[in-house]
């Protein structure tokens, strides 16, 4: 398959293609499959997937790569499955576009994921964020074979772990290990048709964690108390002067084993976000102050024991970073959206992408289509309207990045170190 154009954009090739009958092709398959991808949705929902305990789905996604006529379908060490295009063997030695859909959900162990159908809604924990990508996933890879739409360069499919909470991104670091020259990264993370995530908001984890002797709530009384200084330190974080772009969140705080006794120990959970690194250093710097100045202001109102410790641990790191709107990858993407007829909406997000696009390599996060709500809850739900649309917009977006890849392959090279997270501008 080429697309011939005399002075060849991202534009231009989407346009080519939009126009041509492999793409009416892939739009009827995915049409007259829908009910399919919803069933095989609803199959993957009811697979828990809990972070760190994603075997399970994983492995009924490798099942289904391979039956999609995938080659290659393997598993790496940290869990990801990874399936390439049948010829894909051929030209490894190239870097491969690859389109990516995590596999983990944010609910713990022993959570009910059986769906329920209210109408045209179908609920259940984690339907929509992520078990809509993963559907978007299988679907793409069984059109692309079944209707042969031919490639220049490899293409490779990949189910990922580790995207969600403690999970650290933990697939999408082993995947760029795997593949630090690909082309593009494209995850398809939840619903949407418009949506585009070309800019990765970076975030820390802390655990802050108060210990003191503790003692009886009378005998004792004027003893250090853990759980007032967590108090104290989660009032110094509330007043914390942050600037725009920038978000902190005590989100998990506790301690105490009984209504008349003095804690031994209090601790609390913090999540911190922003768009620079450089502003999440300054955050960590504050946010270790606070702990200690809550420390000492609780020594200092004890009349007896003083002995308190306050020990601050991060958790886990998200790289900020952003793909210009510039860059060949978000242009297509830009053109594939109003080529479905929608109106693009370039955002920010914290996803599988912010791995590559903090290395500077091309990388954006786009909706798999349908609508939903009660993201991250019991109530989760998804209604796959519009869904073959969304998964059109996908297949032209990978297509056009393959032609501009063969028609000047310095195009789509990965962007200069100076686009990584250091140099990132003050958001807007």
């Amino acid at each position: 398959m080429a697309v011939t154009l005399a002075g060849t954009t991202p534009e231009t090739v989407v346009e080519a293609l939009a126009g041509t009958p492999l793409l009416r092709r892939l739009t009827a398959y995915l049409t007259t499959t829908a009910d399919a991808i919803t069933r095989e949705h609803l199959a993957i929902t009811e697979i828990p997937a809990p972070p760190f305990h994603e075997a399970a789905r994983a492995a009924f996604v490798a099942d289904r790569l391979r039956d999609s006529g995938l080659s290659s379908v393997w598993q790496d060490t940290e869990g990801n499955v990874y399936g390439w295009l049948p010829g894909a063997e051929k030209t490894l030695a190239r870097a491969p576009i690859v389109l990516a859909a995590h596999l983990d959900t944010v609910f713990p162990p022993g959570t009910n994921v059986n769906v329920r159908v209210q109408g045209t809604r179908l609920c259940a924990p984690g339907i929509a964020d992520n078990a809509c990508g993963v559907a978007g996933l299988l679907a793409l890879a069984r059109a692309f074979v079944t209707q042969s739409i031919p490639f220049s360069g490899p293409v490779c499919f990949i189910g990922t772990v580790g995207e969600e909470g403690n999970g650290n991104l933990r697939g999408a670091r082993a995947v760029v290990e795997q593949f630090p020259h690909m082309r593009s990264f494209i995850a398809l993370d939840g619903p949407g048709l418009e949506h585009i995530t070309c800019r990765a908001i970076g975030s820390r984890r802390f655990c802050v964690t108060f210990h003191g002797p503790g003692g009886h709530s009378w005998a004792d009384f004027g003893t250090v108390n853990p759980v007032h200084a967590l108090g104290e330190f989660i009032s110094r974080v509330r007043r914390l002067p942050l600037r725009r772009g920038v978000a902190c969140t005590v989100a998990i705080a506790g301690g105490g084993s009984a209504i008349n006794a003095i804690p031994t120990m209090a601790q609390g959970e913090v999540d911190c976000r922003a768009h620079r690194m450089a502003d999440l250093d300054a955050l960590e710097h504050a946010l270790r102050l606070a702990a200690v100045e809550a420390q000492q202001s609780e020594i200092q109102q004890a009349t007896r024991q003083r002995r308190l410790s306050v020990a601050v641990q991060r958790l886990g790191e998200r790289p900020a970073g952003e793909t210009p709107s510039t860059s060949p990858l978000v242009r297509c993407a830009i053109a594939a959206t109003r080529a479905c007829g929608r109106r693009p909406v370039l955002e920010s997000g914290s996803t599988d992408a912010n791995v590559p696009m903090a290395l500077g390599i091309p990388a954006i996060a786009i909706g798999a289509g349908g609508e939903y709500g009660g993201c991250h809850t019991l109530e989760e739900w998804y209604d796959p309207v519009g869904r073959p649309q969304a998964l059109v917009r996908a297949a032209l977006l990978v297509l056009a990045l393959d032609q501009l890849v063969a028609a000047s392959p310095e195009v789509a090279r990965p962007l200069a170190a100076s686009h990584a997270v250091s140099s990132l501008p003050e958001p807007e």
